[in-house]
């Protein structure tokens, strides 16, 4: 979890990576190795770390997949753009720690036979602040 942009004008990213450990692939991808990943950036008008703590936020993301999805991204074997992101942010655990609960739509990445059902993802997990990464 980091920040980008100016005092008015900031956005808040949130980036998780699975690692090959954690990684549960279906059967028909288990022979080719991936660490799923997703990202996402939502303007907030207000940012204190310490005020984070049970704050909902919402990013609609796109209409379709014609349209930039660089703020909403989930990575698999290819980009798929996350719509209607719902993020909560649970509670703080320690200065720059914060549980994080994360769920959005997403097309079905387990299907390549134009099938394409709608799928939801929902990501539990804890997010550092990284004050590194701030950038103007």
């Amino acid at each position: 979890m980091f920040t980008v942009g100016k005092v008015n004008d900031l956005t808040l990213w949130f980036e998780i990576e699975t690692t090959e450990q954690g990684a549960q692939p279906n059967s028909d991808t288990s022979n080719f190795p991936a660490n799923p990943n997703a990202e996402l950036g939502i303007k907030i008008a207000e940012f204190k770390l310490n005020n984070l703590a049970g704050i909902q936020l919402h990013h609609s993301g796109t209409d379709n997949d014609s349209e930039d999805s660089c703020n909403a991204l989930f990575y698999y074997y290819a980009n798929q753009p996350l719509r209607d992101n719902h993020v909560i942010i649970v509670n703080q655990n320690s200065l720059n720690i914060f549980r994080v609960h994360w769920s959005a739509r997403i097309q079905d990445v387990n299907y390549y036979d134009d099938n394409k059902p709608e799928a939801r993802i929902d990501i539990e997990a804890n997010f550092h602040y990284d004050n590194n990464r701030v950038k103007d």
